[in-house]
């Protein structure tokens, strides 16, 4: 067993005053030196799409060999086989992420530790909160699935002189944490070289927000409150609510979607949500919805008096099939025996039939025909709005 006089005559032995930090490991300066790149992925801690930010919270962990760093575990103690050294002493890549949100910042921290191994392994885990911009493609909020990078690259070195190479080709999730507002569907870490022949190893995280929350407390109450606006139809025009029944329900929609626009993003890329389209859509029946209200109780105040033009009186019969009030002159027969009954029908039959007088139409009768029109035509725009909606959605 080791003891503490071979370790500290470990560390005066590696790290000579020859030694320099700033220097790139590697005997064969033909060679790059590779530089194996994992993340150990802990939990999504933010994504804001109104500002383009994403950030996460693990660990990267980056493994070298550095020739420098070499020992015989025999010559101290006989099992010295791995030591544990302040970063700031050993020659660490500098990565930097492409796609930073704030300031360049330090990977790691300068009191953090590296594990060194007796052939020249280094091992280094630095945890921290991770930052980058991705731009939110918001087209099918909510139910719109997300997909954000973290780019690394160290710079000043090329791939000829450094190699970053992915331990897997996913995130290692040992650790993760659930995330109340988006589930991880997918993640990838791979290797490119931009156009400045710098390498940088990509991670990327795909993820979908859930919805659940969305449906019950964004879609269903709008949906079911311009629903409710077709009702002020069905309401009967002598009791006098209906103008403010329809007004008041619009206002409620229009408080209501006040609110929704503080949850969703003020912009959009490539579009603009669906989702916009539809409340605007809804919003805009609902106006219309109201203006039907007031033609019709206009039809049902008007006095007796006027004349309805012929065009009302087509629209009255295409809509209702021009079934007015008919009073019928029903005549009552005494089924007394078989002679009577043969002499009634006869009797009936000789008598020329007269047409069944009608009575006039009336504005009332239009007003009718104006509710029944408004309530089918906004009716089926509403269902229309929805069926287009839900289809847009499932095509994702």
């Amino acid at each position: 067993m080791y003891s503490f006089s071979d370790e500290v005559n470990l560390l005066t032995a590696i790290f000579p005053a020859s030694y320099d930090r700033y220097i790139r490991p590697g005997v064969n300066r033909s060679t790059p030196l590779q530089v194996n790149v994992t993340f150990y992925f802990k939990s999504i801690k933010e994504f804001d799409e109104s500002i383009s930010k994403f950030s996460v919270t693990g660990a990267l962990g980056v493994f070298w060999v550095d020739h420098r760093l070499t020992w015989d575990p025999n010559t101290y103690g006989g099992d010295l086989y791995t030591t544990i050294v302040p970063q700031k002493r050993v020659w660490i890549p500098f990565l930097v992420n492409m796609l930073m949100y704030e300031k360049l910042e330090e990977m790691g921290n300068s009191e953090m530790n590296v594990r060194v191994d007796s052939n020249g392994q280094l091992t280094w885990v630095s945890p921290n909160i991770f930052e980058s911009t991705c731009d939110a493609d918001l087209s099918y909020y909510p139910f719109d699935s997300q997909t954000c990078s973290l780019r690394f690259y160290a710079p000043g070195f090329i791939k000829n002189e450094l190699d970053l190479t992915p331990v897997r080709n996913t995130m290692d999730f040992s650790e993760y944490s659930e995330n109340a507002l988006w589930q991880v569907v997918e993640t990838n870490i791979y290797t490119t070289t931009n156009k400045l022949r710098l390498q940088e190893i990509v991670m990327t995280v795909k993820m979908k927000r859930r919805s659940v929350y969305y449906i019950s407390s964004l879609v269903l109450p709008v949906a079911l409150l311009s629903l409710l606006q077709l009702s002020v139809y069905i309401m009967p025009p002598q009791c006098g609510e209906r103008v403010g029944f329809a007004t008041t329900v619009l206002l409620a929609v229009a408080v209501y979607l006040t609110l929704i626009q503080e949850k969703l993003p003020e912009g959009s890329e490539p579009s603009v949500s669906f989702l916009s389209y539809k409340l605007l859509g809804d919003f805009m029946i609902g106006v219309l919805i109201t203006v039907g209200v007031v033609v019709g109780l206009r039809f049902y105040n008007r006095e007796e008096d006027k004349a309805i033009p012929n065009y009302l009186k087509r629209f009255h019969k295409i809509i209702l099939g021009g079934g007015c009030c008919q009073n019928r002159n029903n005549r009552k027969v005494a089924w007394n025996d078989k002679d009577t009954r043969d002499a009634t029908e006869k009797e009936l039959k000789s008598v020329p039939q007269e047409e069944t007088p009608r009575s006039p139409l009336t504005w009332c009768d239009i007003g009718m025909a104006t509710d029944r029109f408004c309530l089918m035509m906004f009716g089926f725009m509403l269902i229309n709005c929805n069926i287009v909606y839900i289809i847009v959605i499932s095509s994702i």
